[in-house]
């Protein structure tokens, strides 16, 4: 058997070795170094915001932005089910309660008009997530928020899985009230660890900056008003995502090569479904995803994807609908009972491999083992 191809390894092509080594021959290893704001001007460059505040991952990346917007105990946050778990997390990290909604069944982004059915008096924000790539409709959510009267409910992009995608020309990262990114190792834009908040609100940015760096006053060192976070980005990190950005059209690239020949030997196969582009997005995928219609289970799509494991291909289950988390379903921080058409969607989800250093021959494979286990029956 060949060696194992990985389901998404990240991708180093440019200055990352060198910038790591400049890094770390300067002294400056933490939270303060030249490669910070190097990263943050960079970054907000590619996503054409005037703020980038750079964090330590995209979980507290998003819980700095609720907390910085006073969202709390009492508060509700709209947040689509099929999610990583983090979206939801953070809410209830601020003490508010996560509101799951259900997602669209053909781009699989949040239903826009179960988000808006879900709006309560207590609703400070709803989290769209840009799912596998695709961006959520953040123009619907914002004009259905104006015909209820609620334009002060917040909304936020969890662009973690979109780095490049665009919707109309305007970048991920730019569509919302605010921002949050992931850099995690597997994401298309990685610093190991990390995560960005970005806005054009530069009041909220300040004070962002305010409450990662333990919410200590910037002139009076160790004088801290307020409980703050211990929320920052390293220098290291920060000098392997100024390289990666700098190579970014480059990433982005890649991924969509990688996802045009798989949707060109796919697409046509009855019962197979790649998630529908929604006009005007050039969508980057970060993991190429696709629904099959002969998976009639979690555990039918488990034996399928063993099966591809043993022939080398290493593969992955959508993510597992957060209403159906007992820590969710045991308490009333849901709101819902079943959401059907979500949980239909994970049971039958696949993410093939999906690096940006993926060969045609990797990719072949993929879809020759992705074949033939299919056929098992």
């Amino acid at each position: 058997m060949s060696s194992r191809i990985p389901v998404c390894a990240p991708f180093f092509t440019g200055q990352e070795r060198a910038y790591l080594i400049e890094a770390v021959d300067s002294g400056w290893i933490s939270s303060a170094g030249e490669f910070i704001s190097k990263f943050e001007r960079a970054f907000g460059a590619l996503c054409r915001t005037r703020h980038v505040e750079s964090c330590a991952n995209g979980t507290v990346a998003l819980h700095l932005l609720l907390h910085a917007w006073g969202i709390g105990p009492g508060d509700e946050v709209i947040v689509p089910s099929e999610t990583f778990v983090a979206s939801a997390n953070a809410v209830v990290y601020t003490g508010a309660t996560p509101v799951f909604c259900e997602v669209d069944e053909k781009s699989w982004v949040i239903d826009v008009a179960d988000a808006l059915s879900r709006v309560t008096p207590k609703t400070k924000a709803i989290i769209g997530v840009d799912l596998f790539g695709v961006v959520a409709d953040y123009d619907g959510l914002r004009a259905g928020l104006k015909r209820l009267g609620r334009e002060d409910i917040k909304l936020v992009e969890d662009a973690a899985e979109a780095a490049g995608s665009t919707v109309e020309g305007r970048p991920t990262g730019s569509l919302a009230d605010a921002a949050i990114f992931s850099f995690f190792g597997n994401k298309t834009i990685t610093t190991g660890e990390g995560g960005a908040v970005t806005t054009d609100d530069v009041e909220l940015g300040a004070r962002m900056k305010f409450l990662k760096n333990h919410g200590m006053d910037s002139k009076r060192r160790y004088y801290h008003p307020e409980l703050g976070f211990n929320y920052r980005m390293t220098n290291l990190q920060a000098a392997v995502g100024l390289a990666q950005v700098e190579h970014a059209s480059e990433l982005f690239t890649r991924k969509q090569r990688v996802h045009a020949r798989y949707r060109a030997a796919l697409s046509s196969v009855p019962g197979l479904h790649f998630a529908a582009n929604p006009a005007g997005q050039n969508v980057v995928p970060w993991l190429h995803a696709l629904v099959d219609d002969r998976l009639e289970s979690e555990q039918a799509r488990d034996a399928f994807l063993a099966r591809m494991l043993e022939q080398g291909v290493e593969t992955r289950p959508f993510f597992v609908p957060l209403h159906t988390f007992p820590y969710f379903a045991s308490t009333p921080v849901h709101g819902v009972g079943a959401l059907p058409r979500t949980e239909a969607l994970a049971a039958r989800g696949i993410c093939l491999p999906s690096g940006a250093g993926l060969t045609d021959a990797e990719i072949d494979r993929s879809i020759e083992v992705f074949l033939a286990c299919r056929d098992v029956r």
